[in-house]
């Protein structure tokens, strides 16, 4: 057997806890090191996962209004502009389905307005049949006037027309007929319902006028005025 003295037996005492020593600290610095790597993971994930929820709660938000108004049927007496309206409004119309909707927005897009309701036969799937069953319910209304003969806006309650636009407390039925999306029938009734209940005060109470919804206010807004 070896034998040694105590001093080098002191030695390599020391020198043991000195190996011991060291793998315990790269363990502990191996420790930390993961511990940091596996926080940072965490907090990474939490940001993408809040980030993602949110732009796609946003996206279903917006494609149930969509879908809120494609669902919405066409009420006794409105008619649509195909000149204005979008292509999810264009889906409320007999027969017209997303593609076609958008066909017809394209069109108008690249070609020009549609002068009369002859002229949608020029839309890819829509022939005479489908004309004759949607025409009721159009309106192609007036061209706008030129971009440098425009007003300046009204300052009357709602309304962003100019100040000759048509005013829901003064204009006859007739001339009612002359907005988008408003036929003899709508037009009486809204005649009918100043003349019951007194002066339109803001456009929220065009709704109360039966055949009046959120997407039929919204464009007479755009195109009429309530005087105070």
């Amino acid at each position: 057997m070896l034998e040694t003295t105590p001093q080098e037996r002191m030695a390599l005492l020391v020198l043991a806890v000195l190996l011991m020593a060291g793998a315990a600290g790269r363990h502990a610095v191996h420790r930390a090191d993961m511990q940091t790597r596996l926080q940072y993971t965490s907090e990474s994930s939490d940001t993408l996962n809040h980030g993602s929820g949110s732009s796609l709660h946003e996206a279903v938000e917006q494609e149930v209004r969509r879908e809120r108004v494609r669902q919405t049927p066409l009420s006794e007496g409105e008619t649509l502009d195909p000149n204005r309206a979008t292509a999810d409004e264009l889906v409320r119309l007999p027969r017209i389905g997303p593609a076609l909707a958008e066909r017809i927005v394209a069109h108008r897009t690249t070609v020009g307005r549609f002068r009369t309701v002859a002229d949608l036969q020029a839309v890819n799937g829509i022939g005479p049949a489908l004309q004759a069953a949607i025409e009721p319910h159009l309106d192609l209304g007036r061209p706008p006037p030129p971009s440098s003969s425009r007003a300046p806006p009204s300052s009357s309650a709602g309304g962003r027309g100019s100040a000759r636009a048509v005013d829901f407390n003064l204009a006859t039925a007739h001339e009612l007929q002359s907005l988008p999306g408003i036929g003899p029938a709508i037009a009486a009734r809204i005649a009918q319902y100043r003349d019951e209940n007194g002066r339109f005060t803001s456009f929220d109470d065009l709704e109360r006028v039966s055949g009046i919804g959120p997407a039929l206010r919204e464009r007479l807004q755009e195109v009429g005025r309530i005087a105070p």
